[in-house]
């Protein structure tokens, strides 16, 4: 007697009509886990709300996952409050509507920030009694380094720099990065602090609509390939350079920042001679 396989939208090839629904789907599972989830649970979610109720053993063999791991998942989704059960044997879970569990994940996660930006205040007094047992040399001060991932973290240390710049702030990228910083509030944050801007655009093919916004004699464009290139310099103190720039998903960011001397200068005179032969844009 022979078996039929239900074909999942997991586990197609190329060749089936439902190919071009996986690729869709994969798309989405990797926004769910940047929710949270796990690919797991973002698997059983996305088969639960595609394929409608079903028993964990039902899931266990579409998905084909070990039966224990199956129960441990719908339970966790349950927790989540994005599957329901149904008072069946044996139990049926279903999935929530994907508006309806995204705005869930987004509500849980303002929560839990807020309760983390509750303990802010008890946690920095409970540091202060705690005494520092630094000993003081006469050593130079240290080089430091730091790695960044993901656009969150980056973005949070541009904040800093911006928020402890005094004199210049120095932007060299193409216009998707330059872009990304705008929609982050970047120039907002220069702005309202006292340093003067210099920006380098490569290459520069068509002027977007925000550069109006910002006065022209702070920019200069110039021809070149190296669109790759991303930095920006606060004081000719730091650095943050993007390792991996807006040619990259968000989440795939990486910047490398640091208070190296050499390293600043050397960027710096980069920064100057573009500046030099850059050309302005009116």
């Amino acid at each position: 007697m022979s078996t039929t396989h239900e074909i999942t939208l997991f586990d197609n090839d190329s060749e089936t009509e439902l190919y071009k629904h996986k690729i869709t789907l994969e798309r989405i599972k990797n926004e769910l886990i940047s929710f949270g989830l796990t690919a797991n649970q973002s698997k059983v979610f996305i088969y639960l709300g595609k394929y409608g109720s079903k028993s964990a053993s039902e899931i266990a063999k579409a998905l084909q996952m070990p039966r224990t791991e199956t129960y441990h998942l719908v339970n966790s989704l349950q927790n989540m409050g994005l599957v329901t059960a149904e008072l069946v044997h044996p139990t049926k879970y279903s999935a929530m509507e994907m508006k309806q569990a995204i705005e869930t994940l987004v509500k849980q996660e303002q929560q839990r920030i807020n309760t983390l930006a509750g303990k802010e205040e008890s946690l920095s007094k409970l540091w202060k009694e705690v005494p520092f047992f630094v000993v003081e040399t006469d050593e130079s001060k240290s080089e430091k380094m730091q790695l960044l991932h993901g656009m969150g973290p980056i973005i949070n240390k541009i904040k800093e720099m911006t928020e402890t710049s005094t004199d210049s702030i120095k932007i060299y990228g193409s216009i998707p990065d330059v872009l990304r910083l705008y929609h982050s509030d970047v120039f907002d944050w220069i702005d309202e602090s006292s340093s003067e801007l210099q920006m380098v655009i490569s290459p520069l093919s068509k002027t977007p609509e925000f550069i109006s916004e910002i006065d022209s004699k702070k920019i200069r464009a110039i021809t070149s390939d190296s669109d790759k290139k991303c930095f920006i310099i606060n004081d000719a103190k730091e650095i943050l350079i993007f390792m991996r720039n807006a040619n990259h998903a968000t989440r795939q960011t990486f910047a490398w920042w640091s208070d190296s001397e050499t390293l600043v200068d050397m960027m710096s005179s980069l920064f100057d001679l573009s500046w030099e032969k850059g050309d302005s844009l009116y």
